[in-house]
């Protein structure tokens, strides 16, 4: 492939000379107006072989007023001093290009020889070899277009200097070896980057070559001619046409009454033979009924006698067993044993009660201690949380639930509820502390909250007492004065714009915001009223601000940058106020810049005063009450307040809730002295008592039991023989009532119904169709159906399932038949025929006179003149449209072929191009693969049965019978219909595909405007990447392959997050192609990484300068 390696600029607007080094993927970044678009611009000169103004900067800024004129002579900048403007001067911008197959170089390059008169001439200019050394500057000059020439003719045999841009174009693409001028185009639009709005457009502008339309005008007039000699037949062939659709119609309607009458008699007979098999089927089940009733009443009788014959049996050996004396010693001993395990069970009963109630006590009170512990160690919880561990320590040897707890020492049951009263008590005193403490924190959440009720209602919070303060104070005044007199709160009328410097000037101020102001006139009346009412309790205020006296005693001179141009008011006393308060204290960005002034601030609250600094407080800059934003502010401090309560609230109330709501101690002192010595008496009484129980055990076991085992188990045999023949007697008990209530069935309801239906279906069989039509017709049809179908069921649901459709098609086809006589009679009337009749003699006789008469000879005459215009409508129409759509979905396919190979990240790519549906017809007639059969044309009946139409209203488009009686409208409409019917373009609709890694597809045009910047920048990218993947051939291995893969991209990336971008790149790797990418230094993180050089622009003053800068510099 044939790769950009350098780029030389001499003398390009801020460039005085600067060689810039390319990779395979390069990031060109720089802050806005470092100098990006002017590399692109000088680079889209000698790659597009233009000097056109036009192409400048478009994506930088589309109404940017760049010119070729200003990038050489550097005075886009009036006040440049490097300006060139009135000099003598050439510039030069180069590219050199290297061919790793031939492994040869080539420099494309253009030179401007500017004069001082203003006069400039570009030079265009291409040879084999590498960029000079000298770049073309000698003794400190760039060099002019005679010392150039020389300069090539000596230095490289294979030079030339290019009188014309579009001989150098020619030149350059062909070194490129890339023979195709649509590469430029795409370049310009890979450059501005403009966003897709018309997917059409811009796959047949940018993809695809646009074929020549093809010239219709001989066609015109040839149709014209046929179309003057066809309408003189026209009335004629249009009764024809009516005649013969009514005869077809006619037909039709005979057809489906004979398909119903057939139809009908399928199902009925069907359901008739159907019904017969379910008789025939019901009385077979009742002779298998009745048989397995005698069987059922046998085996009845015969199980009986068996379990009667065991019964007795089984009596007698349980009066054997009954009567022996070892059974009647062993009944003795187990009758002793089991009193005395009852009296032990009774005892055991009373201590597990006892030993479970105690569990539940011991687990209660563990629950209880794990929680106390998990409590934070506050000083209130210290006491609960050492009790807790010691009832833990002493309940841990009681809480097993078991009769053994009892036989351990009295002292255990003493320390474990000594360990639970002290932990009692010392839960009741910390609920005390925090039902208080809860108490507290819901009377500070209360306020909070009635305060932020107030503030929703537009009234601010005030210190308390100061709104009452101020209306005694003027209610006073009015009373004195004998008019209302106004007493503003400074907060009042002050508004703070900037909401950066809110907090310091809150902060600041503190309680001077509270302040009241007066007119001057009324200030000693007021002083005097404020003195007298400043020590009432239920009154608050923190002063009265005296302007009059301010006003003659102070020169108020608020300083530039000062705090008192960040707080606005409309009243002139807070103003004076302010700017006398407020206009020394100077607003600073850093906390450097404070040491600067006598009295300054930052926005942060760091306040610089009598050489002090010093940090304001935080709740005071917090505390909004200045304008009219201040109750939003406010409302939202109150509410973090009060959600912070409410959390301390949360946390404490639970805790609060489980100290006070415990149970008194199960081990009381009467408990542990009396109730805990008689279990530990039961515990030892217990093992006397299985002591006894063992001694009776002894006894039974030397008795002989050998015989009484063995009739034992030869009673148990027997019992289970009798029951398992009792269950089998009721099972044959159970069937017989089944078979019995079946058969009642058969013979009261089913056989009944089902013999007085087949009646009734014969019944209707006879009425409906005639003996002759049942034999000749219904019946050998029928038998045909039912050795298709094997059974009357299945005939019967084939054919019913279609009945309704069949009547529907029958009614359908006689309102058919009738709707079109009756237009033929109202139409091409006057005719006496009659519209109701049962046959169609009179329309069809009149069919015949038309068909036998002139017409069918005047046809031939029409016939020859529209074969000469179809002939022509063939070659010169159909022809040359099908070959461009052929043309251009060959093209598509070339570029989807390279497009199947590149995905984007999970997502691939096709560009579709499909037929039209708006015009689906005309283009299945353009593409009708008839016409490539053969010898069959356009004249073929089977051509003109499909498209005959359609071919004549195309006609009717594109042409009129007379042109010259077309008036301005008309002739407009049939020029627009000709653009639109020889354009191959409107029978084809193009769009660009997108398949996810799930399988779902979406296309462009559905998305375009509907899906963010990135994503919509994203088709845009595949789109110019596939066609220069195209255009430079990156598929072929052979030498018509190794071409130039350059792509420059304008900002292509600005809209697009990182995963897209690093997917971008890998495409464009994939792909094969060298780019060329210019972005503003936000996307350095996401493209540096992934690119091969990083070149940044960067601008000092009036001089430009590119600053590589790899990832190997990065590392």
């Amino acid at each position: 492939m044939k790769k950009l390696k350098k780029i030389l600029l001499i003398n390009w607007l801020y460039f005085s000379k600067e060689i810039i080094e390319v990779g395979d993927v390069n990031f060109l970044t720089g802050k806005n107006g470092a100098g990006k678009s002017t590399v692109i611009d000088a680079l889209q000169i000698v790659l597009l072989g233009e000097t056109n103004a036009r192409n400048f900067n478009l994506a930088a800024n589309e109404r940017s007023q760049r010119t070729l004129d200003g990038y050489l002579r550097a005075d886009m900048d009036e006040n440049n001093p490097y300006s060139r403007r009135g000099k003598d001067f050439s510039t030069y911008i180069a590219c050199e290009f290297e061919d790793d197959v031939e492994h040869n170089s080539f420099v494309c390059g253009v030179m401007f020889d500017c004069r001082s008169d203003g006069s400039k001439h570009d030079h265009f200019f291409i040879y084999v070899g590498k960029l000079p050394e000298n770049c073309f500057i000698e003794d400190g000059e760039a060099m002019d277009i005679h010392d150039l020439r020389k300069f090539l003719k000596q230095n490289f045999s294979r030079a030339e200097v290019y009188d014309t841009q579009w001989e150098y174009r020619r030149n350059m693409l062909s070194r490129w070896n890339v023979h195709n001028e649509q590469v430029l185009r795409m370049m310009k639009k890979a450059v501005s980057f403009r966003p897709i709005v018309d997917i059409q457009q811009f796959i047949t502008e940018n993809i695809c070559d646009i074929p020549d339309k093809p010239d219709i005008e001989a066609m015109q007039q040839n149709i014209r001619n046929y179309k003057r000699h066809e309408q003189l037949a026209q009335q004629q062939q249009e009764k024809l046409t009516a005649l013969q659709e009514i005869s077809t119609l006619y037909r039709e309607m005979t057809r489906s009454v004979d398909r119903w009458r057939v139809q009908s008699f399928l199902v009925q007979w069907a359901q008739k033979e159907d019904m017969q098999a379910q008789i025939d089927s019901r009385e077979q089940e009742k002779r298998s009924c009745l048989s397995e009733l005698t069987a059922a009443d046998t085996a009845i009788e015969d199980l009986a006698g068996q379990v009667q014959a065991k019964e007795e049996r089984r009596r007698q050996l349980d009066r054997d067993y009954a009567q022996s004396d070892t059974y009647q010693e062993r009944e003795r001993l187990e009758n002793q044993k089991q009193s005395l395990l009852t009296e032990q069970s009774k005892l055991v009963q009373e201590m597990e009660r006892d030993a479970l109630e105690i569990k539940r006590e011991a687990l209660r009170l563990t629950h209880l201690c794990e929680t106390a512990l998990a409590w934070d160690a506050e000083d209130v919880l210290v006491p609960v949380q050492q009790a807790a561990e010691q009832v833990q320590r002493t309940y841990a040897r009681l809480s097993s639930g078991e009769c053994a707890i009892f036989s351990q020492e009295q002292t255990v049951f003493e320390d474990a509820r000594q360990a639970a009263a002290t932990l009692s008590d010392a839960l009741a005193k910390a609920a005390h502390q925090l039902g208080d403490k809860v108490a507290e924190l819901q009377q500070q959440l209360t306020e909070k909250q009635t305060a932020l009720a107030n503030l929703r209602r537009n009234i601010k919070d005030y210190p308390r007492g100061l709104l009452l303060f101020r209306a005694k104070l003027a209610e006073e005044l009015e009373q004195q004065a004998g008019v209302p007199v106004a007493v503003d709160i400074l907060a009042d009328v002050l508004e703070i714009e900037d909401e950066r410097w809110r907090g310091a000037v809150e902060g600041y101020l503190n309680n001077q915001k509270f302040y009241f102001l007066v007119e001057p006139a009324y200030y000693e009346q007021a002083l005097r009223i404020y003195n007298k009412l400043k020590w009432e309790k239920s009154l608050n205020a923190y002063g009265l601000v005296d302007i009059g006296t301010l006003r003659e005693r102070e020169h108020i001179d608020p300083q530039s940058g000062s705090l008192a141009e960040k707080v606005e008011t409309g009243n002139a006393l807070a103003r004076t106020y302010m700017d006398y308060l407020l206009g020394r204290v100077m607003c600073c960005d850093t906390v450097e810049q404070l040491r600067g002034y006598r009295t300054a601030i930052t926005d942060e609250g760091m306040l610089y005063q009598g050489y002090v600094a010093r940090a304001l407080r935080r709740d005071r800059m917090e505390d909004a009450f200045i304008g009219r934003h201040a109750v939003t502010l406010r409302i939202a401090r109150l509410e973090e307040e009060a959600a912070g309560l409410q959390t301390e609230i949360s946390h404490r109330k639970p805790i609060w809730q489980a100290v006070s709501q415990q149970k008194a101690p199960m081990l009381t002192p009467y408990y542990v002295r009396n109730i805990v010595p008689q279990r530990q008496a039961d515990f030892l009484y217990r093992a006397e008592l299985e002591e006894e129980i063992n001694a009776i055990d002894e006894q039974v076991s030397h008795l002989d039991l050998l015989w009484l085992d063995q009739q034992k188990q030869l009673i148990a045999e027997i019992s289970d023989e009798i029951a398992a023949l009792s269950h089998q007697r009721e099972v044959q008990i159970a069937h017989k009532a089944r078979l019995e209530e079946r058969i009642r069935q058969l013979d009261e309801e089913i056989l009944p119904e089902q013999y007085r239906s087949r009646t009734e279906m014969e019944r209707r069989l006879a009425e409906t169709f005639s003996e002759t039509y049942r034999d000749d017709i219904g019946l050998p049809r029928y038998r045909q159906e039912l050795e298709r179908l094997h059974r009357p069921d299945i005939v019967y649901r084939n054919f019913s399932s279609h009945h309704a459709q069949v009547v529907n098609e029958m009614e359908n086809a006689r309102a058919a038949l009738l709707r079109a006589r009756r237009e033929y009679v109202e139409r091409l009337g006057p005719c006496s025929f009659r519209v109701e009749a049962d046959d169609n003699a009179e329309f069809d006789a009149e069919r015949r006179v038309l068909e036998e008469s002139e017409l069918p000879q005047y046809r031939t005459k029409i016939r020859a003149a529209r074969e000469s215009a179809m002939e022509q409508f063939q070659n010169d129409f159909l022809s040359k449209l099908k070959s461009s759509i052929e043309q251009v979905q060959d093209q598509v396919k070339n570029l989807n072929r390279a497009l199947r190979q590149a995905q984007f990240g999970t997502d691939s790519y096709q560009f579709r191009v499909d037929r039209n549906p708006d015009y689906a017809e005309y283009y299945d007639m353009i593409m009708a693969p008839e016409l490539m059969e053969g010898d069959i044309t356009l004249f073929s009946a089977q051509f003109q049965e499909k498209y005959g139409p359609l071919i004549d209203k195309l006609f009717s488009q594109i042409t009129m019978a007379d042109d010259t009686q077309l008036n301005a409208r008309k002739q407009s409409e049939l020029q627009e219909n000709i653009e639109r019917y020889t354009d191959f373009r409107t029978y084809l609709k193009f769009d660009l595909e997108t398949t996810d890694q799930n399988g779902s597809k979406q296309l462009l045009s559905q998305t375009l405007n509907t899906k963010s910047g990135g994503e919509t920048q994203t088709p845009f990218y595949i789109a110019v990447l596939a066609s220069f993947a195209q255009l430079y051939r990156v598929s072929d291995t052979s030498s018509f392959g190794n071409t130039v893969r350059l792509v420059v991209f304008d900002e292509a990336f600005n809209k697009m997050d990182s995963e897209r971008i690093i997917e971008s790149v890998r495409l464009l790797r994939k792909m094969g192609l060298q780019a060329i990418i210019c972005t503003p230094p936000d996307k350095v993180s996401d493209i540096m990484p992934i690119a091969d050089r990083t070149l940044l622009v960067d601008k000092h003053k009036y001089r430009m300068h590119i600053l590589p800068f790899s990832k190997e510099n990065a590392q």
